[in-house]
């Protein structure tokens, strides 16, 4: 390979080798390598490209003087603080912690900021420069000081929030009803609701639906507001009908809106103060949707949100701009008091919100933060023996660049608006963090390349937002991870995911008392199947009526495989393997109440026995995917028997698990 093409892709943080889900060697070639580097925004076509563009890296990452450097640092507590580039040693400092109190010193022999106590943002005055400093602690927020000396071994439910069932819901979950949930859930002892995401989508595009594919990641789905005018629509159909749901709700919050109060209007006028630009864009953005339909159908110059077109447009269109705004301020409202219903129940974390790992790349947050994102890269996974050509996820995320460039804001503006109303946070493929498959646009799975991500700053920022907003952090770390990534993860804080149907040895499932404690213990998600749909072989029926077997599988091996595999969770679980359907699920909820995870969740499918599960990864229309909605009503579980055996039967095992206290 070339070698200073091999240099500037090195320089640019993409991985030349590596091993895939198998433990086999790869290799880039020299076509992928350019492709990628030009995504990310570095010619290497000629010798003058590549020197240019490593000309480039180098002042993003080694600038020659204080006004080079990036908008923000990031450091730790009670440790030195690397600087991105060098100063004197002895060079006087002024740090400005978030009060206005003035912290003076001196750049140490080794270059660095003397050690900070207090973690924190400040503002960092050095050279007659003001750059921002981010200073976290060691470790995220975890369930033993929430805990505050009590009971540390804590449990929740799963929930996909659009699933839930309520009287006059009109056709979807919504606010109400996840508030009656965490009511009721915190009464019981649980102190923990793990949410389906509640990321903004496309309002005038109801088919588009998927919350892991959302518009920002910045802006809720006011779909979720709980309306009291909408339709009673609770006994109606098994499945969520977005086009009829999304007509009647927006209707509904049009009719709000008309309606407003003085005084409320006041208030949402504060909201949008408050809430800035990232709110403004959000809405000018739905509301140029609303008039010219897609983003990719835009005129050139709508499609820069700082154009002069743009503001002309937000002008004319004041008061629907102004609509969207009070959309967002309704779902935000209601989230916060959701959470603060879950804490007056009792419950000790409430709401644990979801972050998808990327977002539409013509939806909001791409148009109105395009610096910050990858452009024409789009996210995805490597080929492996489940996809043999890769995954190309359709979603765009941050610029690994583009954080240090603009001083993380974007990655920091994303976690504070899902922390928003939330006492946890579960971060999808987070191991994100530390690399990305990027594929340039158009171009297939297999043309794509691991991208390195500044992971250490992004640990530290998640640990600093984790701590200032008293939520434990939850990592999706399922799938190919690199072998050292889950340890950095514990050290930060940061929990990963010990899902029932991983946790084994070859045929045999691991003991109750085996599962990592650096975990949360779950009984699956939703992309894997319920214990009672596993239990009946439902995901290879879906499988095999969609053709969706691995190369060289067939239906009677899976099938025969599945057999031995209910023998030997039968056997772990000390049930018989012909046991009937509630001795199994009682036997699945006792099995994760029992590990020694600081934080269990119990699926709602599986604590009302269900069959189906929420996603099948894979499919779009053939599946009903992130539609289904559950049987019963939030005040008819809790009356249920058999639900309340399966909750019973966690909670009791909980009692005598957990970690030591």
């Amino acid at each position: 390979m070339n070698h200073a093409l091999k240099s500037l892709a090195e320089a640019a943080g993409i991985v030349i080798e590596w091993q895939d889900s198998q433990d086999r060697p790869q290799q880039l070639d020299e076509a992928t390598i350019k492709g990628v580097l030009a995504g990310l925004g570095y010619e290497a076509g000629s010798p003058a490209d590549i020197k240019a563009s490593l000309a480039a890296i180098e002042r993003l990452h080694s600038p020659e003087t204080v006004a080079d450097w990036p908008p923000l640092m990031v450091g730790e507590i009670e440790q030195g603080i690397e600087l991105p580039g060098m100063v004197p040693v002895g060079t006087d400092y002024t740090l400005i912690d978030e009060q206005g109190r003035s912290l003076s010193g001196q750049i140490d022999a080794q270059g660095r900021l003397e050690a900070v106590a207090e973690p924190g943002y400040y503002r960092l005055q050095i050279e007659g420069k003001t750059r921002r400093l981010a200073v976290a602690p060691h470790r995220c927020m975890d369930v033993a000081t929430l805990a505050e000396g009590g009971r540390q071994a804590m449990a929740g439910l799963g929930v996909q929030l659009y699933g839930l069932r309520r009287r006059g819901d009109g056709g979807i979950g919504d606010c109400e009803a996840l508030g009656r949930l965490a009511e009721r859930a915190g009464r019981e002892g649980l102190d923990a609701l793990a949410i389906s995401p509640v990321h903004a989508l496309f309002p005038h595009q109801p088919e588009r639906f998927s919350p892991y594919s959302p518009s920002t990641r910045l802006a809720f789905n006011p779909l979720y507001s709980a309306l009291s005018n909408t339709a009673d629509n609770a006994a109606a159909s098994a499945l969520v009908d977005y086009e009829a749901v999304s007509r009647m709700r927006w209707q509904a919050l049009e009719r709000d809106f008309a309606a407003l109060s003085e005084a409320d209007r006041q208030a949402l006028n504060a909201f949008r103060r408050e809430s800035g630009e990232t709110l403004e864009n959000h809405c000018r953005f739905e509301a140029i949707s609303e008039a010219l339909g897609p983003m990719h159908t835009w005129p050139s110059d709508m499609q820069d949100a700082k154009s002069e077109a743009v503001a002309s447009f937000s002008q004319e269109h004041g008061e629907r701009v102004a609509f969207y705004a009070f959309a967002q301020w309704q779902v935000a409202l209601e989230l916060a008091t959701v959470q603060q219903r879950a804490i007056d129940a009792g419950q000790r974390i409430g709401l644990i919100a979801d972050i998808a790992v990327g977002v539409d790349p013509h939806g909001s947050q791409a148009w109105s933060r395009p610096e910050e994102m990858l452009g024409k890269l789009r996210i995805g996974s490597p080929p492996d023996d489940f996809n043999a050509n890769g995954q190309e996820w359709g979603v765009t995320g941050f610029s690994p660049q583009g954080l240090i460039e603009y001083g993380f804001d974007g990655f920091i503006a994303t976690l504070r608006a899902c922390l928003h109303g939330a006492g946890g946070l579960r971060i999808d493929h987070i191991m994100g963090l530390s690399r990305l498959w990027l594929i340039p646009e158009g171009a297939s799975p297999t043309e794509g390349a691991y991208v390195r991500y500044p992971e250490r700053s992004l640990l530290r920022l998640i640990a600093l937002e984790s701590w200032r907003h008293r939520a434990v952090i939850i990592g999706e770390d399922l799938g190919t991870v690199e072998p050292e990534f889950r340890e950095r993860l514990d050290q930060s804080g940061i929990l990963g995911m010990g899902v029932l149907w991983f946790e084994r040895e070859e045929t045999e499932f691991t003991p109750a008392s085996d599962y990592p404690a650096r975990a949360v213990a779950m009984t699956s998600t939703h992309d894997l199947p319920t214990v009672a749909g596993w239990r009946l072989g439902r995901d290879l029926d879906w499988r095999i009526e969609l053709d969706m077997l691995g190369e060289g599988e067939t239906p009677e091996q899976q099938r025969e495989m599945r057999k031995h595999d209910i023998v030997a969770l039968a056997e772990t679980f000390g049930i018989k393997p012909d046991a009937d359907c509630d001795t199994w699920l009682e036997a699945a909820a006792r099995h994760i109440g029992a590990t020694p995870s600081p934080l269990v969740l119990l699926q709602l499918e599986d604590l009302l026995g269900l069959e189906e599960q929420p996603n099948l990864p894979g499919t779009l229309d053939e599946h009903p995917n992130w539609r289904r909605r559950l049987p019963l009503t939030v005040d008819e579980m809790f009356e249920t028997s058999g639900v309340m055996a399966r909750l019973r039967a966690m909670t009791t095992a909980r009692a005598g698990a957990g970690p030591h206290e």
